[in-house]
């Protein structure tokens, strides 16, 4: 009766578009109409730097200054931007699960030999206390909904956050961002000949993901691939 009161006086908005859901529309997190047209990142456009690319992932230019083999973002970061706030800082865990679902969409659509490749997922992990205070990690959330999907597992042992860490998003530069993020993650485990799969939400710099694949490099994996839920472009920094 809560809940249904709640949805009366706030009723559940796209996850896109924002417009209001009907009651059928409601089981899940999209409109009709953005459930028919997905706007996911279009094969042969880098999500990173908006560039011309031959693949549906990030483009070589873009890659050379990260460690992993590949990465590809299912959404611009604007197109999902409210649908990330109202799951990570609202408790939107339904969104959250929702989100998940599209991102295995996209991820099978666009990236099917990558999913061939890969021995299991792995998400970008939180310091223990900053998961605590949330009541959950927003990555684990993502992969448990791409392996539901893809039947690939999901390892949520690794990699781990040694240490608590300033948020990236409050750090103007590349070097801080680097150095806030400087031997901030370990791999207790060994990977050796295992190519896996590295979830995150937002791909922005790119820095969390670089230096969790070194760590994954280090522990003797074979190739990390960067998946993402959305990708913000590519920014000039100092």
């Amino acid at each position: 009766m809560k809940e249904q009161l709640l949805e009366l006086i706030f009723p559940p908005r796209c996850a896109v578009c924002t417009e209001v859901l009907d009651m059928e529309e409601r089981r899940g997190i999209l409109c009709h109409d953005c459930a028919e047209q997905l706007p996911y990142v279009p094969k042969g456009i880098c999500p990173h730097c908006g560039g011309v690319t031959e693949t549906a992932g990030f483009c070589d230019f873009c890659l050379k200054e990260f460690a992993f083999e590949s990465a590809c973002a299912a959404f611009p970061y604007e197109t999902v931007r409210r649908a990330i706030h109202l799951f990570k800082y609202d408790g939107g865990k339904k969104i959250g699960e929702g989100l998940g679902q599209l991102l295995a969409d996209y991820m099978g659509k666009y990236h099917e030999a990558i999913l061939a490749k890969t021995d299991f997922v792995l998400s970008v992990p939180l310091h223990p206390k900053k998961e605590k205070k949330r009541g959950f990690n927003q990555t684990h959330i993502l992969c448990e909904q791409l392996s539901a999907r893809t039947g690939l597992l999901f390892r949520r042992d690794i990699p781990v956050r040694k240490r608590e860490t300033a948020a990236q998003s409050t750090l103007d530069s590349s070097k801080q961002r680097r150095q806030n993020l400087k031997n901030a993650f370990a791999v207790p485990a060994d990977l050796t000949g295992k190519q896996v799969l590295l979830v995150d939400d937002i791909f922005t710099t790119g820095t969390t993901c670089n230096e969790c694949a070194k760590e994954l490099y280090r522990a003797g994996a074979q190739k990390v691939f960067v998946c993402c839920l959305s990708a913000a472009g590519r920014r000039t920094e100092p």
